[in-house]
């Protein structure tokens, strides 16, 4: 990576902490936190926020392991998929773009996603090997279980919200196979830019 690249992703890097921790304390204060940890758009963008600090400060002192760029690359398609998510499906669908892209909301769902991109291909070129595009599909799948648990199979009193509507008017099993192709289909999109960038 040449200077000016481990530069700016230095800077987006640490942006992306700050903001996001700056963003997660102004949801504690106004919020039930412990409600707004059920989103994946939270969980993605903390993940995503934990590490780029890590990646930040790695890069103060020596070069960025293999392990940290897939990590990294992980915690991109995340927030990719965040992103994604919310001009794709949840605004076309309960077409409420003043909360989706309001506030902090336009932090989550679209800054903190582009900064990550940004951040992840100005590493590029890099030729990461196939099976890394499951690494990038981890948390959804990850999140996919904690929702399908939460959701759908624990008991009605213990039960989250359906958040995203997934087993409104269609069959959850559906909706879990289509986030999960959409997912991989993210994933081996980063993959493939990361390549040639």
């Amino acid at each position: 990576m040449i200077i000016e690249a481990m530069t700016a992703t230095l800077i987006i890097d640490f942006t992306i902490a700050l903001g996001t921790l700056v963003i997660a304390l102004v949801v504690a204060r106004k919020e039930d936190f412990s409600k707004a940890l059920q989103y994946f758009t939270v969980q993605s963008n903390l993940f995503c926020a934990a590490v780029s600090l890590l990646a930040a400060v790695w890069a103060l002192f020596t070069a960025e392991p293999g392990w940290l760029l897939i990590v990294k690359y992980s915690a991109t398609c995340a927030v990719t998929v965040t992103f994604l998510t919310v001009f794709l499906y949840l605004g076309p669908r309960y077409k409420n773009w003043s909360f989706l892209l309001g506030s902090y909301n336009f932090w989550l769902h679209v800054f903190c996603p582009l900064l990550a991109i940004a951040s992840l291909l100005l590493r590029g070129p890099v030729k990461l090997s196939f099976p890394v595009v499951f690494a990038g599909l981890a948390p959804v799948v990850v999140y996919g279980m904690l929702y399908l648990w939460k959701v759908i199979l624990s008991p009605p009193e213990k039960q989250w919200d359906d958040l995203y509507g997934f087993k409104t008017n269609v069959k959850w099993a559906l909706s879990m196979s289509a986030m999960f192709t959409f997912s991989f289909l993210v994933s081996l999109g980063l993959w493939a830019l990361l390549r040639v960038a």
